[in-house]
């Protein structure tokens, strides 16, 4: 497994591996925020999005993608975005390593994210803390629960 960053190229691999990681959360949110999720991965503006901050994936041995991460600076502090990984690759440490170069990458001392609900407890072993809850908007006037979080 390497960490390199995202090709232009890659971005319908990326789009599935992101598809892919939210469809697996199971019960932290129905079916109806997976099926807004997977609209909002497929808009145009995603590819956009994702373009503005500093794309990084760990690619597999057989060149496919197992994992995302990026980041942007907002207000002085890097937030951290896309943190994705693929439900195949789950569990080996892989978000762990991209957050952790992307935090490199951005030259700050201040980290802040938005917390999907079943990655808290990943970014709290990362010394992340709880800020406020919140809602992420979607298409079609649906949101769904997301946690604010930063590292000091």
């Amino acid at each position: 497994m390497r960490l390199r960053p995202l090709r232009p190229a890659e971005m319908a691999a990326l789009r599935a591996l992101h598809d892919a990681s939210f469809d697996a959360l199971g019960a932290a949110y129905g079916a109806a925020v997976k099926a807004a999720h997977a609209a909002l991965v497929a808009e145009p503006a995603y590819a956009e999005e994702v373009a503005r901050c500093d794309p990084w994936v760990a690619e597999g041995p057989d060149g496919r993608l197992l994992a995302s991460a990026g980041w942007c600076e907002q207000e002085g502090r890097c937030r951290i975005r896309k943190v994705f990984v693929h439900p195949d690759a789950a569990r080996q440490g892989f978000a762990t390593r991209l957050v952790r170069a992307a935090e490199e990458r951005s030259g700050l001392a201040r980290f802040t994210l938005r917390a999907y609900l079943d990655a808290v407890p990943l970014y709290g072993k990362l010394g992340y803390r709880a800020v406020a809850p919140a809602r992420m908007a979607l298409p079609g006037g649906l949101s769904m629960p997301v946690l604010m979080m930063e590292r000091p």
